[in-house]
């Protein structure tokens, strides 16, 4: 199981099903959300205001890519920018309705991202992530 988990999306029914369906699973202790890009990079900058060890880092962000104030591109620029070596465990999955097939070979040359979902979040796509080299020590196998 995961510690920390963060959804960045602007639509709250996304968000409700995402903390219900992670929750369910036990795929993490805590789920922390952001409606836009701009407020979950607030929440980096305020845990950089801590001590290193008691920062709470998601270990896996789900991002949205169309969002108003800062849209998912913008987000992970900034995170890398600004924080990816104060947070170097935190991985990105895309979970987004776009179509547009640019956004997902955008994403599969990032190395911080995991990879690209259509929404909905399924338990499938929750047992695929346990099963990757960056989780499956995280999770018992039967």
């Amino acid at each position: 199981m995961l510690k920390y988990v963060m959804l960045v999306d602007d639509d709250d029914v996304t968000l409700m099903i995402c903390k219900l369906r992670l929750k369910k699973s036990q795929f993490c202790e805590e789920v922390i959300s952001y409606e836009n890009g701009s407020d979950a990079i607030q929440y980096f900058e305020d845990q950089m205001a801590l001590a290193p060890e008691k920062r709470m880092a998601p270990e896996l962000i789900f991002l949205d890519i169309n969002m108003p104030v800062m849209n998912g591109w913008e987000f992970i620029e900034t995170f890398e920018e600004k924080y990816q070596q104060a947070f170097p465990k935190t991985k990105i999955k895309i979970l987004s309705s776009s179509v547009d097939p640019k956004d997902e070979e955008r994403a599969n040359t990032n190395n911080r991202i995991l990879g690209f979902i259509t929404k909905p979040l399924t338990n499938d796509n929750l047992l695929e992530l346990m099963k990757t080299e960056a989780y499956k020590n995280n999770f018992q196998t039967n």
